[in-house]
């Protein structure tokens, strides 16, 4: 993930509505969505993500991403066969405001959460929420001002523990 890339992930709705837990799916440092995917199905899952961005290129065989790594892009991890993770990633140094609202249409369709993996919080199903929690990202901070953005990184980095 690139440093101006503003990052949510998809959780079915379902998973959250039966006290599923977003905490629960990180664990040092690492964000594991495949429990909250066990049961979900929809017939048409690949064909409603594909409607937001054209395909793109794959490094992996269980990998089916749409846009570009290095901008805008939607991935769908599997593994045998079931989804384990949908994540999607906005290019905040160019704001693509059709993507927005395409996430917020996805997750209507599909009945699935957004979830902003810096936050861990779920983001309501609205346009301008998410561009509210996009514009309070660090993606977001790095883009208006890369300078101040690394020099609270170095301070970060620095303190004694």
């Amino acid at each position: 993930m690139a440093v101006w890339q503003f990052t949510i992930v998809f959780l079915p709705q379902d998973w959250l509505d039966a006290d599923g837990d977003v905490l629960s799916l990180s664990a040092e440092g690492t964000f594991d969505a495949s429990p909250a995917w066990s049961s979900y199905r929809h017939p048409k899952l690949e064909e409603i993500l594909g409607r937001a961005l054209s395909k793109g290129k794959s490094w992996h065989s269980e990998l089916t991403i749409w846009g570009s790594e290095q901008t805008d892009d939607i991935q769908l991890f599997r593994s045998k066969g079931r989804v384990d993770s949908i994540l999607v990633r906005f290019d905040l140094r160019q704001p693509n405001m059709a993507l927005f609202q395409q996430v917020i249409r996805i997750a209507q369709e599909l009945r699935l959460a957004i979830v902003t993996l810096e936050t861990m919080t779920v983001v309501p199903r609205d346009v301008l929420q998410l561009l509210r929690a996009a514009a309070e990202s660090r993606a977001a901070h790095f883009v208006l001002d890369p300078a101040s953005f690394l020099s609270q990184m170095e301070s970060a980095n620095t303190r004694p523990t």
